[in-house]
């Protein structure tokens, strides 16, 4: 409910095209605002269902001890009650995480995530690493796929000319 409320309101202004000399800046961050309202919005969906989950888990439990857990409480009846608790709680989760739903619930708030660690990283290195001149990922990326490839060629050459030393 309050992601419709967000979208129709406030979402509308990060929608907006941004102008002036600071216009790519500030596309960058409202681009970062929406990706952090998208993971925020899979958390609390995220949140929400094992709310409902843990509701469900309680209905079943009262539906099970309602009249076993009237009048004298004893040391037995708090026994039964806590393994009928656990054996229910575990049942009602292990089928919600059994779900296709729960499946498709974790893909999303993953899928955020991993956008809001990329766009994180990116302005990690836009505005600290490249103005403080200290290599990026990308950068230390290039550098061992080129020491990779060296190492390659040493290899290879390395192999040739004891080939080439044998053979005279």
């Amino acid at each position: 409910m309050w992601l419709k409320v967000y979208n129709a309101t406030a979402g509308r202004l990060v929608e907006m095209p941004a102008l002036g000399p600071a216009r790519e800046k500030s596309e960058k961050t409202m681009k970062g605002f929406s990706t952090f309202v998208n993971l925020y919005a899979a958390g609390m969906e995220s949140n929400s269902n094992f709310q409902s989950v843990f509701m469900e888990a309680m209905r079943r439990v009262k539906e099970k001890t309602g009249s076993e857990m009237e009048g004298e409480i004893t040391p037995e009846k708090c026994k039964d009650f806590y393994k009928i608790w656990i054996e229910t709680y575990s049942e009602t989760f292990k089928e919600f995480l059994k779900s296709g739903h729960f499946a498709s619930d974790m893909g999303k708030l993953n899928s955020h995530l991993m956008d809001f660690q990329k766009y994180n990283r990116e302005m990690l290195e836009e505005n600290y690493l490249k103005p403080m001149n200290l290599p990026t990922k990308t950068e230390i990326d290039e550098i061992n796929k080129e020491l990779y490839s060296l190492k390659k060629t040493v290899k290879e050459l390395t192999s040739q000319i004891k080939e080439l030393k044998e053979k005279k």
